[in-house]
């Protein structure tokens, strides 16, 4: 296991590389999965999705993570080397993060600072097939308590901290559900929630509350599954869904009575992310894109909007076609205010899907 620094400062470091260390175990699940078994089948987001139950066959799980750069929620960018593992010899799958750059020493008014951590957490955002997941890191604060698995769990239900970064993504829970008991035993994630105000019939948990869809109910749970597993980096194992420490058979309408694995990544995250820059960053020309698609031909397109008025545009090739796989260009226009939007071609010329698409607004400094 890697030695890393101890300082109040280097602990965005250790925590970021301890992320990128699980990037081999993304392509295939830890034996822990073993004890979680027999199958059932959900439908959700148009297409059929997997969900792991009860005592049976073990489960191969698709990683689902980031590559290429780790965006810090206050806007800025370390760069730095991304181990995708086998996706560098052309295998698709992607890392759970990347590395930034080792901070400077701290000076000694900077040492008594409170500590912060950095986490994943995947959130949900619209697109042409329904709701999918995309994913930030966040900055939260740690110290010798400090939980990984409860930090990014709480920011997903939007418990704690100030939500996603990106307007354009959310967290579907009912507003003021809280979570309880977060744990992992080695073999099962158990994160038990507990229902707003009470838990009436319109926010029991239990059943799909009022407004939600059933896509929306499913990526719900895909959004924890998700989350908990790049928070934890053991593997991709089941998850327990309890509603206030007591089994439940559903959740949100969908059946949750035996531990579910994660549906396969191209039915559940959105097929194009932006990682670097982040919503809002200030950056100077040029400046590098990247991020990961799985785009057709693995053609993917960008432009760089002002308003209405596109500035620049451009397309670059993803690693491999058809799979979330990592790619980067470089952007250079003047200063001022804009919109990247990078995206996949259309091989149906309009007459299928619209393309798959993020959007960050950045700031190009003089």
């Amino acid at each position: 296991m890697n030695e890393f620094p101890t300082g109040p400062h280097d602990r965005d470091d250790q925590r970021v590389r301890r992320l990128l260390d699980e990037a081999v175990s993304d392509v295939e699940p830890r034996e822990a999965l073993g004890s979680i078994h027999a199958r059932t089948k959900v439908s959700s987001m148009q297409s059929k999705r997997s969900w792991l139950l009860g005592a049976g066959a073990a489960v191969v799980a698709t990683a689902a993570t980031v590559a290429a750069v780790t965006v810090l929620s206050d806007g800025t960018t370390d760069e730095g080397p991304d181990r995708v593992g086998p996706a560098a010899t052309g295998t698709a799958e992607p890392s759970e993060a990347s590395v930034p750059s080792k901070s400077p020493s701290p000076s000694p008014t900077e040492s008594s600072a409170p500590a912060t951590e950095v986490v994943p957490v995947y959130y949900v955002g619209d697109t042409s097939r329904g709701p999918r997941l995309y994913r930030e890191f966040h900055k939260t604060p740690g110290g010798d308590a400090f939980e990984p698995l409860r930090a990014s769990l709480e920011r997903a239900i939007a418990a704690r901290g100030d939500g996603p970064d990106d307007p354009d993504y959310r967290s579907p829970w009912p507003s003021g559900t809280g979570l309880g008991q977060a744990s992992f035993d080695g073999d099962v994630v158990t994160i038990s929630l507990e229902p707003p105000d009470g838990g009436g019939e319109s926010t029991n948990l239990r059943d799909r509350p009022p407004g939600m869809s059933e896509d929306e109910a499913a990526i719900a749970i895909e959004q924890l599954i998700y989350t908990a597993q790049a928070a934890l980096q053991e593997g991709r194992p089941g998850v327990q869904f309890l509603i206030n420490g007591q089994r439940t058979d559903r959740l949100l309408g969908q059946p949750a009575s035996e531990p579910l694995a994660q549906g396969d990544a191209m039915d559940v995250l959105a097929q194009v992310w932006i990682i670097a820059p982040a919503e809002g960053a200030e950056v100077t020309a040029p400046f590098g894109v990247s991020g990961l698609a799985a785009a057709f031909e693995a053609n993917v397109q960008w432009e760089l909007m002002k308003g209405d008025r596109v500035v620049e545009r451009g397309f670059t090739m993803a690693e491999e076609c058809c799979t979330m796989a990592p790619y980067s260009f470089d952007v250079t226009a003047p200063p001022g205010q804009y919109t990247l939007v990078v995206h996949d071609s259309d091989p149906s010329g309009g007459e299928g899907f619209a393309p798959w698409e993020d959007t960050k607004k950045v700031t190009i400094l003089p």
